[in-house]
């Protein structure tokens, strides 16, 4: 007995040709695609059905819209785990990708109380602060501000933080005991936005941490990125 497959209905069709135009690079990132009208026109279909097909690739954010502009191929959602740390130079690398990252300051502070007390230091004792932007494939991904208890890693300055990230030492030079972390979603500040090439308001996702070693905390750091290419996920 044969069994007859049924095609796959227009807009189904038109999916996969939008995601292989895309796999292929013929449609790369943040190019337009064309028109609801072509498609229908090269499917042989009403306008709805090209509709459908680009809504729900909207949905699965395959594309975006911009209003008065058109639809376009989404960014790349990148992905990281929150559960291990991991120094995002390792996680850019097992995408295959180029990481780079670039110093903006790395010295001595007085931090805020907030972050005073979370390092268990004295009111207006210095701390070792950094900010960092980390890039993938020469996209900014990540803006980091760091604050290092000194007592715990003397040594941290004399790194050169261009060649090891700031995640790979302290993971050396102080054995990780106990993690705190949250999550949280917020409109981008203008430095902020500026820093990571997105307009003022944007979102992003900021990852809030504190790690410690031996019941000492070494480091608090918040992690921004923007939400339209990155995602957490992790298991436990």
């Amino acid at each position: 007995m044969t069994t007859t497959l049924k095609p796959a209905p227009a807009y189904e069709q038109i999916k996969a040709y939008l995601r292989e135009e895309i796999a292929s690079g013929e449609l790369s990132e943040g190019k337009r695609i064309p028109s609801e009208n072509l498609l229908a026109k090269q499917f042989g279909v009403a306008r709805m059905t090209a509709n459908r097909a680009v809504v729900d690739l909207v949905h699965q954010g395959v594309l975006r819209r911009v209003k008065g502009s058109g639809t376009f191929v989404a960014p790349t959602r990148y992905d990281s785990t929150v559960v291990e740390i991991r120094s995002i130079n390792r996680d850019v690398a097992s995408r295959g990708h180029i990481h780079r990252a670039k110093v903006l300051f790395n010295g001595e502070v007085i931090p805020s109380e907030v972050i005073s007390d979370e390092l268990g230091g004295e009111r207006n004792a210095r701390v070792f602060h950094t900010q960092m932007l980390h890039y993938e494939n020469e996209q900014a991904i990540q803006l980091e501000y760091r604050w290092v208890n000194p007592g715990a890693v003397p040594e941290y300055l004399a790194q050169d933080l261009s060649e090891i990230t700031p995640t790979e030492y302290l993971l050396s030079a102080a054995p990780l005991q106990k993690v705190e972390y949250r999550i949280r979603a917020e409109n981008s500040s203008p430095v902020v936005a500026s820093a990571l090439e997105l307009e003022t308001g944007a979102p992003v996702l900021v990852l809030r941490r504190r790690t410690f070693s031996f019941d000492t905390p070494v480091t608090v750091v918040e992690l921004y990125h923007p939400a339209s290419r990155f995602e957490f996920s992790g298991s436990f």
